[in-house]
């Protein structure tokens, strides 16, 4: 039976790879939607791979002190990638694979877990498949976030935890702790599903049969939350001590709440939230799959176990709170949708716990199979407009994948490692610096109060050795008397010698 499932999830998540053409994404650099924060993360790879030192990772971006040392979330996927990127020359961009792998091995656990439901290997494998169909997770699974690959380990935490309960074994409880704790740490916001579990348990644990045998009743799971928190807690408070010991600062890791915000930007932003975050949130099958799966869950609401019945109340509770707390970022940044996803995941599972009372195999197989139809169809037509953007940036501030030179090419033209650009068309940290391989210094750091005396303390001082532009326009008089010798215009890129 589970060969006969994994069989199936390999064909679905095969044609999902193809409709979301995934052969054409993961030989890329960081493109398309989120360009900026995919280079955040791309270039702690990417200097990973330079210096391997878990515990000291950097980015490409300088800061005013001159330092690149930066983290915001848990280097270990970077970490992995910059050691693939150090010992061999394939793949190009290891951190794409890397979340294709977590993404494969996330959505296999939720479908093992619609396994044990349903003992169908075709049902538990159309579930997951919708799931997986999700366009938000097709597109920033095999990427350069962390958001896909940690909710991905909330998946596996879920199928661990499902498989505590059915052998009574602390070993699969250590095993949920240890992918919540992954989970967190890559991305706090995932924090929404184990604690709506946590919660769940404390809320029920009296009424329901469920907790009555081990280790659900037993010192053993708080032991679990209790590492998990503490580890969860040690880790933010390195990171603040890092960042604050080298004078730099993580992008975007602070609130926006809604109430800092008037009533028309709260309109406008509601409105950009249904017009460009929904369509792309959910397939059109996964959202009818959600639906049906509500309307059996009220249709047996008295009869649910409490456990069952306190979970969705919490995790809306979890999410609803995180999106008024993060309410400004929801207007562009789609990826915040990401940890959203454990309500539609629960609300699958839980439909799948009462679906066959209602409807044969046959036809939960044929409903399903329409819905999976659908979302195939669904995120071809998302998918396909981001690719076209990875090629055809909407502004000069997003550079196409040819931007992102060869390695070694800089090197060839007599450019060392350790030169240091400016890059005063990129308002991003690290877009251009990661294109170009090297450590410096963007608009990101000035905007536009570039002056004389900022090049030269930046040229005496922190060792400001190149300019790098994309539009000779730019070259201007006060560039010229700092960078007077071109030495290299290729890949649309003019770099210019101090």
């Amino acid at each position: 039976m589970l060969l006969r499932y994994s069989l199936f999830f390999i064909l679905l998540f095969s044609l999902t790879a193809l409709a979301s053409h995934y052969p054409a994404w993961l030989d890329l650099p960081p493109a398309s939607i989120h360009q900026w924060r995919q280079a955040d993360g791309a270039a702690l790879a990417a200097n990973f791979a330079r210096n391997p030192d878990f515990f000291e990772p950097e980015i490409c971006n300088l800061f005013a002190t001159g330092d690149a040392h930066a983290i915001g979330e848990f280097q270990l996927l970077y970490w992995l990638s910059g050691c693939i990127s150090r010992c061999s020359n394939w793949p190009a961009y290891p951190l794409r694979w890397i979340g294709l792998l977590v993404l494969f091995g996330g959505c296999w656990a939720f479908g093992w877990t619609l396994l044990q439901l349903t003992r169908s290997p075709l049902l538990a494998a159309l579930g997951a498949g919708l799931l997986l169909g999700a366009p938000i997770l097709v597109y920033y699974g095999p990427n350069f976030l962390p958001d896909a690959p940690a909710f991905c380990f909330v998946l596996l935490m879920a199928a661990c935890l499902f498989r505590a309960g059915q052998t009574q074994g602390k070993g699969w409880l250590v095993a949920a702790t240890l992918c919540a704790t992954v989970a967190v740490l890559l991305k706090l916001s995932l924090a929404i599903g184990p604690l709506a579990l946590a919660l769940s348990w404390f809320w029920s644990r009296k009424k329901d049969s469920l907790q009555s045998k081990l280790p659900w009743n037993s010192p053993w799971l708080l032991a679990a939350l209790t590492v998990f928190a503490l580890i969860v807690a040690a880790f933010r408070w390195w990171v603040a001590a890092y960042n604050a010991g080298h004078h730099t600062a993580y992008f975007l890791t602070n609130t926006r709440p809604v109430w800092n915000y008037d009533w028309p930007f709260i309109l406008e932003t509601m409105g950009l939230v249904g017009k460009a975050g929904l369509p792309v949130f959910a397939s059109a099958g996964l959202y009818l799959a959600v639906l049906a799966a509500l309307w059996l869950i009220l249709k047996n609401w008295k009869t649910t176990p409490a456990f069952f019945r306190h979970l969705p109340g919490w995790t809306i509770l979890g999410s609803a709170a995180y999106f008024l707390l993060w309410f400004r970022m929801f207007r562009e940044h789609d990826y915040y949708f990401l940890c959203l996803l454990v309500l539609p995941a629960l609300l699958l599972f839980l439909g799948f716990r009462l679906a066959a009372q209602y409807f044969s195999e046959k036809n939960l197989a044929l409903g399903l199979g329409l819905f999976c139809l659908l979302g195939l169809g669904h995120n071809y037509h998302v998918q396909s407009k981001r690719l076209h953007l990875a090629f055809e940036p909407r502004t000069f501030e997003n550079l196409p994948p040819e931007a992102f030179l060869p390695p070694g090419a800089l090197q060839a033209a007599g450019i060392p490692v350790s030169a240091r650009f400016l890059c005063p068309q990129d308002p991003s940290p690290n877009i251009a610096l990661l294109a170009l391989q090297r450590q410096g210094w963007t608009a990101y750091n000035f905007g536009d109060r570039i002056t004389a005396e900022v090049l030269r303390q930046y040229q005496k001082e922190f060792g400001l050795t190149h300019l790098a532009l994309r539009d000779t326009a730019w070259y201007g008089p006060l560039y010229r008397r700092y960078f007077p010798k071109r030495v290299y215009a290729e890949h649309g890129w003019y770099l210019y010698k101090h």
